[in-house]
């Protein structure tokens, strides 16, 4: 049983860096351009996402691309 989630854990963390790349790659693309990409909004995602918390929409994602900096500085000083 260890040993599925071992590898569920290592799976996780070997996808999530790539996960993270997408999003800010579709959230930089989208934010340049002003248009959805191929039909993805990922900034219209995040807006509805975040507008039902009550807050302001460029918080959600500068924080997004926070998170996703110190993600990337962890990773690279281990």
């Amino acid at each position: 049983m260890k040993n599925i989630f071992k590898k569920i854990n290592t799976i996780i963390q070997e996808t999530t860096p790539l996960a993270f790349s997408f999003l800010c790659l579709g959230i930089t693309v989208q934010l340049i351009i002003g248009e959805p990409i191929l039909g993805w909004d990922v900034v219209g995602n995040i807006s509805k996402a975040i507008g039902k918390l009550g807050q302001n929409t460029f918080v959600g994602i500068a924080a997004l691309l926070f998170l996703y900096t110190i993600f990337n500085n962890n990773k690279n000083s281990k």
